[in-house]
């Protein structure tokens, strides 16, 4: 049974928690956009960067 293009983006979305903690798991560290705009890298430490958009456009 094969899914549609839009089932397979609405299980990755309900699924995109636990999906991260596995990452995270297996020490990738989460990259991710917060709430208030700012860019995030979570390490599997514990450690947290943040840092704004504009300063991670010109870093990279």
């Amino acid at each position: 049974m094969s899914l549609t293009l839009e089932e397979l983006v609405e299980t990755a979305i309900e699924n995109q928690r636990i999906i991260l903690e596995l990452e995270l798991k297996k020490g990738v560290p989460l990259n991710y956009l917060d709430e208030d705009g700012q860019y995030t890298l979570r390490y599997p430490d514990g450690h947290t960067e943040i840092t704004s958009i504009t300063e991670a456009q010109q870093v990279g």
